[in-house]
């Protein structure tokens, strides 16, 4: 008998650019993480970027990083960066949260 092998985990910082900001997208990023349990943040950043890190699965996370690309209806992604790309061992949040920037 075969003993499975573990879980295998990955982690990713990501960057979508365009018109991402003021139309859900940070919501659709979580909806979309919690739907295939992916776990981790998005927040806009100042530059009219959203960022963000995610972790999961492998296949979750591809599946993850491909609804990037489309975002929600209102969105026009121009790009998306991925970076920071590794291996875990075990995932370092406990859900995916949209973080809210703070007023300045």
């Amino acid at each position: 008998m075969r003993i499975p092998e573990r879980m295998a985990y990955r982690t990713v910082d990501f960057r979508v650019k365009g018109k991402v900001q003021g139309v859900f997208f940070r919501v659709f990023a979580r909806d979309t993480a919690q739907q295939l349990g992916v776990v981790g943040w998005v927040k806009n950043d100042p530059c009219g970027d959203v960022i963000g890190t995610a972790q999961g699965e492998e296949e979750a996370l591809a599946k993850f990083k491909e609804a990037l690309h489309k975002g929600p209806p209102h969105a026009q992604v121009s790009g998306v960066e991925f970076t920071n790309e590794a291996p875990l061992e075990r995932l370092q949040f406990q859900g995916f949260e949209k973080i809210r920037n703070s007023a300045r």
